[in-house]
């Protein structure tokens, strides 16, 4: 059963996220979102994800500031951070990499569930999925941001990891 955002509207509330929504992947607007999720579907040619050792980190190098690589384990169910670029630790407000999503909720309630709970959509669904909107991140205030996460498995069957691409720009007021 396809979910939507309204599915998460308590812990979006709670993460103070207000305008976050899940986006058309085909509405992606951000040339790093675009890029990726183009190399993405090139590497998983007729499977439903590619293997993580299809993603050669050389052909996205320059996109790396604004990368994340998630864990993902499952028995029990938990997300742990693999791999963490500048701008997302920025947005984060600390470095969790080799640590639980959800201690991201040390520095601001509410951010980690609110993560935890849309990469765990992203794991089950075992397809890409698109966010957008405004929130006021950790390390940068209030931003707009555009990202796009993407299901890797080992065995074909299983989300394994997760590779995330995300934009965050600052939002100009008068």
């Amino acid at each position: 059963m396809a979910q939507s955002m309204d599915d998460f509207k308590g812990v979006i509330e709670l993460a103070g996220a207000e305008t976050v929504a899940f986006r058309r992947l085909k509405d992606l607007r951000e040339p790093l979102c675009i890029h990726m999720l183009e190399y993405w579907k090139s590497v998983r040619g007729s499977r439903d994800m590619p293997r993580p050792d299809d993603m050669d980190p050389i052909k996205f190098a320059r996109f790396m500031p604004n990368l994340l690589m998630l864990q993902v384990n499952w028995e029990p169910f938990d997300l742990t951070y693999r791999l963490l670029g500048e701008d997302i630790v920025a947005a984060h407000g600390a470095n969790f990499r080799g640590r639980c999503v959800l201690d991201v909720n040390e520095h601001k309630s509410g951010f980690g569930s609110l993560l935890f709970d849309f990469y765990k959509f992203v794991a089950e669904a075992r397809r890409p999925y698109a966010a957008s909107g405004s929130m006021e991140y950790i390390g940068r205030g209030h931003v707009t941001f555009e990202g796009v996460y993407m299901p890797l498995s080992i065995d074909g069957v299983r989300t394994d990891r997760i590779l995330g691409a995300s934009v965050a720009r600052p939002v100009v007021t008068s």
